[in-house]
């Protein structure tokens, strides 16, 4: 996937964890909670914090059957100035990964993807990272044939150069979240809550002997902490759910049933947080039909949206295109033609390959109309059979050697992974537990325009494009989980006005919006053959009375003159044209000349404090066949 910039933000948590065989029940989590939902997260949010308070050493010693054997730091907090940007740059550049490490994990995730999504008879979403991390850190004391299947599928050469580049790029995220959030704070947006961090934990029977080297290894290149623990006591679920719930801030709490067998425990977090850069706005969702793949349809919401600057790619079959987030991530959504299927992109790990990853002259730039289901589902899958069809049979084997771990015999006995998935107006959230039990001797029982209108089964991805790191691959085939707030789009406009635009500070954190109507306005619109045009009159800007306009605050940003606003709007205009005058000069429109600023194809404007701005909009004639209406409209908005 290239790797382009662009100005998105996304909501987005993922978590993959090694756990214990035995029941686990998936969390409720979706982006249209229930306010029992809702409540339920709150209250897993306040015990993570408790926890948070007391430490690693405090949370162990609540209870006398899960004792620290080792206890491992998080990478120190750097001491830099956010505006250090050289300093800043050359901490992340030494902690980048290598080519073949972000190859590795690139082909790794092709092929796991197309084995585990392939089966997949409904909606599907996996996370090939998850699974990544949880292999390297068993591989890691894996030793024999065992070690070099595992080397082989994750492609390193080593275990010493995979736990490196773990460790790498564990760091990376560390450093990255600090600087933004640092960042954004010196901006005044404390609440800026934009994510990425892993976190690891062995999980230890006090009926194993784990080696003091890997359990140093674990600790220093994964982060990871050792806990002793009884497997056989409904505690050690409950506390291992509690750990996750600290690690991903109360989002995932999972009720685990520890298998009284299972020996060791490898847990991975990962955790994405985040929110559209361009919000969808709510007042363009509306109900729509989604045709399902028997030809049968349902009614969702849908978020529609048109992207003046967009990218996309017509491939053979199918288009695709992407919106992104502020940490260096996208999601990437690849809609099959008409006629066509899903099941065609994901029939090999090659077709899935040559789809998904695109070259920077591959792309088109140009309008992008994105009319997306709100969707949120939840996978659960079993890969065992995954994992040794891929060829890393071994490890399930009564002969599987992890000698590096142990000096008693292990095996794999299963591998489960459950996620969840929900995208609205503000972005996407997504989770994720991988689950591997080890047991001694365990045996495997192995049975140009470009119409983003995703009404039909798509393919998506969430990529973190920095390093080529697939964190989500998924397919939506009824969206129909969720209920949602339906309300105009353009199809369904009474076009006998010009529209209602909003205005969103794009630095903002908590997405809020300026509502404005037209004044002056010249509108026209097809009625069958006839075209129907209708003029409105307003005063002039200047004659506003102040005492009766709502104003626009514009925020202090470090003393930022000018703070950049996104216009929101039910169809986006082609053309805009700002004209700005000081707010002194109120009252004297026979004399007072405006400072003139044209953003022609651009949504976005540039606003300061104490002015009074017209804000001319124009939806040119020549598209009146396509949307059947043309107009121009006049905007007033005073700034405080």
């Amino acid at each position: 996937m290239v790797k382009r910039k662009e100005r998105i933000l996304a909501y987005l948590l993922v978590v993959s964890m090694a756990a214990v065989s035995g029941g686990c029940q998936r969390p409720d989590i979706s982006m249209a909670q229930t306010q029992e939902t809702q409540d339920n997260r709150e209250s897993s949010v306040a015990e993570a914090e408790t926890l948070e308070g007391k430490g690693e050493e405090s949370m162990g010693q609540e209870n006398d059957r899960k004792k620290i054997t080792r206890e491992a730091g998080e990478p120190e907090k750097v001491k830099l100035s956010p505006e250090d940007f050289e300093g800043w740059n050359k901490l992340l550049e030494e902690n980048e990964i290598s080519e073949t490490f972000e190859k590795g994990m690139r082909e790794f995730a092709y092929k796991s993807g197309s084995a585990v999504l392939k089966e997949e008879q409904g909606n599907g979403n996996y996370s090939p990272l998850s699974l990544y991390y949880t292999l390297a850190l068993a591989g890691c004391g894996a030793t024999g044939e065992t070690a070099d299947q595992i080397l082989e599928n994750l492609g390193m050469e080593s275990q010493e150069e995979l736990a490196e580049e773990c460790r790498r790029l564990y760091q990376w995220y560390v450093y990255q979240t600090q600087r933004d959030q640092e960042r954004m704070a010196q901006y005044g947006m404390g609440d800026y809550k934009s994510a990425i961090s892993l976190g690891n934990s062995l999980w230890i029977s006090d009926q194993l002997t784990v080696h003091e080297n890997y359990q140093k290894l674990a600790a220093e290149k994964f982060f990871a902490s050792s806990y002793g623990v009884d497997f056989g006591n409904p505690d050690t679920g409950k506390e291992m759910g509690k750990w996750i719930a600290r690690k991903t801030n109360g989002v995932l709490e999972p009720q685990l049933s520890p298998d009284p067998g299972t020996l060791l425990a490898i847990l991975n977090t990962l955790y994405f947080y985040g929110g559209w850069a361009e919000p969808f706005s709510g007042e363009m969702t509306k109900e729509d039909v989604f045709t399902l793949e028997n030809g049968s349809q349902v009614t969702v919401p849908f978020m529609n949206r048109t992207q003046m600057m967009g990218a996309f790619k017509k491939g053979d079959g199918y288009t695709m295109s992407y919106l992104g987030t502020n940490n260096n991530c996208q999601m990437v959504f690849l809609l099959p033609d008409e006629g066509r299927s899903v099941d065609e992109f994901l029939a090999g790990p090659e077709i899935l390959q040559r789809v998904m990853e695109t070259e920077e002259d591959e792309w088109a730039d140009g309008k992008v109309v994105w009319k997306v289901p709100k969707f949120n589902f939840g996978s659960s899958y079993k890969l065992e059979d995954t994992v040794s069809a891929m060829g890393m049979d071994r490890m399930f084997d009564s002969g599987a050697e992890f000698g590096g771990i142990s000096p008693e015999p292990l095996a794999v006995s299963s591998i489960l992974q459950e996620t969840h998935i929900g995208v609205d107006e503000q972005g996407v959230e997504g989770a994720a537990y991988t689950m591997m039990a080890m047991a001694r001797g365990a045996l495997l029982d192995n049975g140009q325009v470009a119409e983003m209108i995703l009404n039909r089964p798509f393919l998506f991805g969430i990529q973190d494009y920095s390093h080529n790191v697939w964190l989500f691959l998924g397919v939506c085939r009824n969206p129909s989980e969720e209920e949602g707030t339906p309300v105009l789009n353009k199809n369904d406009l009474l076009l006998n006005s010009a529209p209602e635009i909003k205005l969103q500070d794009v630095l903002s954190s908590n997405m809020e919006t300026f509502s404005v109507k037209s004044g002056n306005f010249s509108w026209g619109w097809k009625e069958g053959d006839e075209t129907v045009e209708m003029v409105g009159c307003g005063s002039h800007p200047l004659n506003t009375d102040l005492n009766k306009a709502e104003r626009l605050k514009i925020p202090n940003y470090n003393q930022m003159e000018d703070v950049t606003y996104m216009i929101q709007c039910v169809v986006m205009p082609e053309n805009v044209m700002v004209r700005e005058w000081d707010i002194t000069q109120l009252g004297k429109s026979e004399e007072a000349e405006p400072k003139v600023i044209s953003y022609s194809d651009s949504g976005m404007i540039q606003l300061k404090q104490d002015k009074v701005y017209e804000i001319l909009a124009e939806w040119p004639e020549e598209g009146l066949e396509r949307s059947g209406f043309f107009g121009k409209a006049s905007y007033v908005v005073i700034t405080d």
